[in-house]
């Protein structure tokens, strides 16, 4: 089911206006019907466009999912194939070092199970060859960078996904018929909690508590980067796999 229903949509409509900071607030500016709301009447479009972007976002989080846990898997591969090329060492060492009664018993065994004793020092060779290259080859990936992760803010939000729910945001916005700037502007505020800074563009400010919905860790400093990269690159993502950003 969606975050997003036509009474929130409203409200985010409502709250799309440029703060001017002539005010003490945005609510004051409201109040006194200084607030030019360009998405007011246009709440429906506004839905389809927020619930597109939604998609996009969770389709986006499934896949940065399924992606981190395969590079997980790749990070912990040579130490499970270190460790078991250990024990299988272990094993050979064992078997290397039998009396010649046990070794003509377990070959007589093996005999009876279509083997050899040869066969089986063959096989563990070879099995502790595929060990010891499956550590070799994955090593590179132990290495790990410090540091949070790639793509997420302070906080932990995943700005990827946030970047694909923007960009469907940003084609509605700029479309003909809605015609609203896509640009983050905003100014510190001393009077607020840590002097924190208060969105004054009508897109930052709906980005902004749009994006609360979908993850309410999300801050300012979220919208700010994620707004800078879908500048830079508006189109879709198509593949995930490769992305820099996503490499841990």
């Amino acid at each position: 089911m969606s975050v997003f229903t036509p009474a929130n949509t409203q409200e985010l409509a409502a709250i799309a206006f440029r703060f001017r900071v002539k005010f003490n607030s945005p609510e004051e500016q409201a109040e006194r019907g200084q607030a030019h709301r360009p998405l007011v009447g246009k709440e429906d479009e506004l839905l389809k466009a927020l619930r597109a972007g939604e998609q996009r976002y969770s389709e986006c989080r499934q896949e940065l999912k399924a992606i981190r846990k395969l590079r997980k898997s790749e990070n912990e591969l040579p130490v499970l194939c270190a460790d078991m090329a250990r024990k299988l060492n272990s094993i050979k060492d064992d078997l290397t070092e039998l009396d010649v009664v046990s070794r003509e018993e377990l070959d007589s065994a093996a005999q009876c199970q279509g083997s050899s004793i040869e066969e089986m020092h063959a096989r563990l060779e070879k099995l502790l060859e595929w060990l010891i290259g499956g550590a070799e080859v994955y090593l590179p990936h132990q290495q790990k960078m410090p540091g949070r992760t790639r793509g997420a803010g302070n906080s932990g939000v995943l700005r990827l996904p946030l970047e694909e729910f923007a960009k469907e945001l940003r084609n509605f916005l700029r479309s003909p018929e809605v015609g609203v700037a896509f640009r983050f502007d905003a100014v510190p505020r001393q009077d607020l909690e840590n002097g924190r800074r208060e969105l004054t563009s009508a897109t930052a400010r709906l980005l902004y508590e749009a994006a609360r919905l979908l993850d309410p860790r999300v801050e300012v400093v979220d919208i700010e980067a994620v707004m800078r990269a879908v500048k830079r690159n508006p189109e879709f993502r198509e593949e995930l796999l490769d992305d820099p950003t996503i490499t841990r």
